[in-house]
């Protein structure tokens, strides 16, 4: 079993670092064994215990890897003249009350193609890249927080018509360095609804950039002694369940940056 005192995730503009202090981590995932296997060698509160927890972390999980995918795609965009497009936070919202998670999926199916349509100028071309969460308002009806990455300028009226629903409230996300942090407190704060059991929470477009996770040892200490102390943001230890101590290390580089213009050594695992 390969073990590694040190992994590194990259998204975009930022690179997280986990220093296991105490103990190696294996490169290959720990598989728990259900808890539902011998149910009745466990008391029924430590059942549900053990189930709440499991569904807080499975939360967890998702909320951190929703921000570091927001984060890889953010500004790696390019419009059609080859700069940088800016994000755009976007939430559409229904004026009829639908709560049916598979209806609604469906209409804004079928807005993503005809707005990839208008974007498109009538070519039919799936090019726009995206992350869409669902959410329920108070009255129960669905809306989408969505940020798109490549999604050029245009006029609320007309993103509004071609949504054809309801109301639309569109932002550029243009002066956050860590924009998958600032976007991803209001698109997933309702992440653990039950009326999201056994749907997606959140999808995206295909083809996003994906989170970049380094786990060899040689290789992550080798980045991280590169990379310079002036792009450190954060420096923190804390300690697991099981009281082992991790510091945990975040750089960031301005949102339209490559770490890989630092770090020659990442463009073999981005």
């Amino acid at each position: 079993m390969k073990l590694t005192d040190t992994k590194i995730i990259v998204s975009g503009s930022t690179i997280e670092v986990y220093r296991y202090l105490d103990r190696k981590l294996s490169y290959n995932f720990i598989v728990v064994q259900s808890i539902n296997k011998h149910a009745y060698d466990f008391p029924e509160w430590l059942i549900e215990e053990r189930k709440l927890k499991s569904r807080e972390d499975s939360m967890r999980r998702a909320r951190s890897y929703l921000r570091r995918l927001i984060n890889a795609n953010a500004y790696k965009w390019d419009r059609s003249n080859g700069t940088y497009c800016t994000p755009k936070f976007v939430t559409l919202t229904f004026k009829k009350n639908i709560q049916d998670v598979v209806i609604a999926n469906g209409i804004f199916s079928k807005f993503i193609k005809r707005l990839n349509y208008y974007e498109s100028n009538g070519n039919k071309e799936s090019f726009l890249k995206y992350v869409v969460v669902t959410e329920f308002q108070k009255r129960g009806a669905i809306h989408y927080h969505t940020i798109f990455f490549n999604l050029e300028y245009i006029w609320g009226d007309t993103l509004e018509s071609i949504w054809g629903n309801g109301m639309v409230d569109i932002k550029k996300v243009d002066s956050i360095s860590n924009t998958g942090s600032h976007v991803r407190k209001y698109m997933s704060k309702e992440f653990g609804d039950d009326r999201l059991n056994g749907k997606k929470r959140y999808f995206s477009s295909r083809e996003l950039i994906k989170p970049a996770v380094i786990r060899q040892e040689l290789m992550a200490n080798k980045i991280l002694y590169k990379i310079p102390k002036e792009y450190l943001k954060k420096d923190k230890i804390y300690e697991d369940v099981s009281n082992n101590r991790i510091q945990y290390l975040c750089f960031q580089i301005d949102k339209r940056s490559s770490f890989t213009d630092i770090v020659p050594e990442l463009k073999e695992f981005l």
